[in-house]
């Protein structure tokens, strides 16, 4: 993938700690994304608003989060009548590892599934397997 189609790729990141937000900001711009592609949400409904607003290539969410879950955000989202946004790719972005956790995120298809703290080359590595492509 080229600067040109990287800058294309639009990231929604959903977490209510703003500081994993800007952690997560800064690993994606290390990896090459801009700033300007860089979208994030503080709970589900937020970021249900985002999604339908800026129609993200990618979402990385958290699962435990205030109010309803990012396994709530998952099934709200592939219920949505546009099938291009029932098809984005999420990808679970947790502290949680434990195996219920892990077969829900399986249960509704989540493109990946990272465990907190992460690596840049975890979280590269899940957006390309998401994406289905190789960042330069």
């Amino acid at each position: 993938m080229n600067e040109t189609e990287l800058r294309r790729i639009k990231v929604l990141l959903v977490d209510d700690e703003p500081f994993i937000r800007l952690t997560l900001r800064q690993i994606l711009m290390q990896i090459g994304i801009p700033p300007s592609s860089l979208y994030d949400a503080g709970d589900v409904k937020a970021a249900i608003s985002e999604t339908l607003r800026i129609r993200p290539t990618i979402v990385l969410c958290d699962i435990h989060m205030p109010g309803e879950d990012g396994f709530a955000y998952v099934a709200t989202l592939q219920k949505a009548p546009i099938p291009e946004v029932a098809a984005t790719p999420v990808v679970m972005l947790t502290s949680d590892s434990g195996e219920e956790a892990v077969m829900t995120a399986k249960g509704l298809k989540v493109s990946g599934y990272l465990v907190k703290p992460v690596s840049i080359a975890a979280v590269k590595k899940a957006i390309e397997r998401a994406l289905k492509v190789t960042l330069s």
